[in-house]
C-alpha cells in the first residue's frame, strides 16, 4: 500500500512537470511567431517605404529634369517636364484600367490637370471612352474590390499637402455598366474594322486621306457639342454625330492605322482639324469644314461633297482658319486634291478636259454634282459653258444644263450640280 502511494506521488509530480513543458514550448512558440511577424511587418513595411520613396524620388528627378521630345505626341512634346510625368501616370494608371491612380509627389491644379488629360486623349484618340471633361481635383465616392463604399479625397493629400491623386471619369462606370462598355467596345471595334476595308490595298497616300474624309463626311454629321462621346472618335465612327474635334480624332486614329502613316490634331479658335504627313510633307485636313450635311450656304445640295480643305498648305488653309495654337508641323506644299487629280484646270481646254472626267465618273456612279477649283476669269459662266457642252455632246440623255455655287469667298473652288433630265425628257430626245 505504501508503495503505490509512493508511486502515484511520483507520477503528479512527472505530469506536472511535462505540462509545464508543453506551456513553455507553446509560449516560446507563440513569441517567436510573433516575432517573426513582426520582423516581416517590419521589413515589407521598409520596403513599401523604401518602394514609395524611390518612386517618388524617380518622379522628382523627371519632374525637375528637362522635358522629353517624344515622336509622333505632339501634345505631349508641349507640356513641360512635371506635365510629361502627370502624362504617363494617367496613361499608364487607363492601360491597367484602374479607377484612379497612384499617390503623386506633386500638386496640381485645376487647370493644368484639364491641359495634360486633352494632351493625352489628342495624342492618343482611341482613349474614347475617358471623359476629359470630367477630371478635376474634387472629392469622389469609389467601391473597393471588397465592395465597401468610401470617399477618395483628391486634394492636398494626408501627408504633407504636396501629393495629388487622380480619379480617372470613364465614360461608363465599372459597376452595372460593364455591359454597355463591352458593348460599345465591340462597336468601336467593328467601326474601325469597316473603315479599314476601305484603305486595306490603297498605296496612294493622297487617295487614302480622300478615302477617309469621305468616309468619314458620309457616316457623321456635324455637331457643335453633345454627350461625352461628341468629342471622340466613337462618336464620329459610331454615333454617327461629332464635333470637328471628334472628326479630327477620327481621322487620326484611321489614318496612322496604316503602318508609317502620321497625323496630328490641331486646334485653331474653337475648331480642330489634321495635320497629315503625306510623301514626306505635311498637309492640312479639315473634315470637319469639309461635311456639308447636304447644305451649302443655306442651299440644299443632296449628295454634294466638298474637298475644299482636303490637303492644304498654310498660307491657303488660314485663309479662312485661326492660326494654329502650339509648335505644329509646317505645311507648305502646294499640292491638293484638286492639283493632284486634275480638277484645278488654268486654260479652257483644260477645264473642258477636267469637267468631262468629273461628268463621266458622276454618270457611271449615278452622281450628279462634281468640284472644280480654277483661276480662269469669269469662271462660273466658262464652266458652264463648259459643262453644257460636254453633256449636249456625249450624255444628252443624262443631263441637260447646271447650277454653279461657289464654296468659298476666297478660294476658287465650284461645286457643279447638273440638272438631271426626267423621263419624259429623255423620251422626247430620242
Amino acid at each position: 500500500m505504501q508503495i503505490f502511494v509512493i508511486y502515484y506521488d511520483i507520477s503528479i509530480k512527472k505530469g506536472a512537470e511535462t505540462v509545464k513543458e508543453k506551456v513553455k514550448k507553446i509560449l516560446f512558440g507563440l513569441f517567436c511567431a510573433v516575432f517573426i511577424a513582426l520582423v516581416v511587418y517590419s521589413a515589407a513595411t521598409a520596403g513599401a517605404v523604401s518602394k514609395t520613396t524611390h518612386n517618388n524620388e524617380k518622379a522628382s528627378e523627371k519632374i525637375l529634369g528637362d522635358p522629353e521630345i517624344r515622336a509622333g505626341c505632339l501634345y505631349f512634346n508641349m507640356l513641360d517636364a512635371r506635365g510629361q510625368y502627370v502624362y504617363d501616370v494617367l496613361k499608364e494608371t487607363i492601360a491597367k484600367g484602374n479607377k484612379y491612380t497612384e499617390l503623386m509627389p506633386i500638386l496640381l491644379t485645376e487647370n493644368e490637370l484639364s491641359r495634360i488629360v486633352r494632351a493625352l486623349t489628342y495624342d492618343d484618340p482611341s482613349l474614347y471612352y475617358i471623359n476629359a471633361d470630367a477630371f478635376d481635383l474634387k472629392s469622389h465616392g469609389y467601391t473597393d474590390s471588397g465592395k465597401k463604399s468610401g470617399k477618395l479625397v483628391i486634394l492636398p493629400s494626408i501627408v504633407d499637402g504636396k501629393y495629388t491623386r487622380v480619379w480617372i471619369p470613364y465614360t461608363a462606370n465599372n459597376d452595372d455598366s460593364s455591359r454597355f462598355l463591352e458593348k460599345a467596345a465591340n462597336r468601336f471595334k467593328a467601326s474601325v474594322k469597316k473603315a479599314d476595308s476601305l484603305i486595306a490595298d490603297v498605296h496612294d497616300p493622297f487617295l487614302v486621306c480622300q478615302l477617309l474624309h469621305d468616309y468619314l463626311c458620309g457616316v457623321c454629321e456635324k455637331v457643335e457639342s453633345g454627350g461625352v462621346y461628341a468629342d471622340t472618335a466613337y462618336g464620329a465612327l459610331v454615333e454617327g454625330k461629332a464635333t470637328s474635334l471628334g472628326y479630327a480624332k477620327a481621322f487620326k486614329l484611321l489614318y496612322e492605322k496604316t503602318e508609317g502613316k502620321t497625323s496630328f490634331i490641331v486646334s485653331g479658335g474653337k475648331d480642330y482639324w489634321n495635320t497629315a504627313l503625306i510623301n514626306d510633307k505635311y498637309y492640312n485636313i479639315d473634315i470637319y469644314g469639309d461635311d456639308l450635311d447636304g447644305v451649302l450656304n443655306g442651299v440644299e445640295l443632296r449628295g454634294a461633297s466638298s474637298h475644299l480643305y482636303l490637303c492644304r498648305d498654310d498660307e491657303t488653309f488660314y485663309l479662312e482658319h485661326d492660326k494654329s495654337i502650339g509648335n505644329v508641323p509646317v505645311c507648305s506644299d502646294k499640292t491638293t486634291y484638286y492639283s493632284h487629280n486634275g480638277f484645278d484646270p488654268s486654260t479652257p481646254s483644260e477645264l473642258y478636259d477636267a469637267i468631262t472626267r468629273q461628268v463621266e465618273s458622276q454618270r457611271q456612279s449615278k452622281g450628279y454634282y462634281f468640284e472644280i477649283s480654277t483661276k480662269l476669269d469669269n469662271a462660273p459662266a466658262r464652266i458652264r459653258e463648259a459643262t453644257i457642252r460636254v453633256l449636249a455632246t456625249n450624255y444628252p440623255d443624262y443631263a441637260y444644263g447646271c447650277e454653279i455655287y461657289r464654296q468659298s469667298d476666297k478660294l476658287p473652288v465650284y461645286i457643279v450640280k447638273m440638272l438631271k433630265k426626267t423621263a419624259t425628257e429623255v423620251e422626247n430626245n430620242g
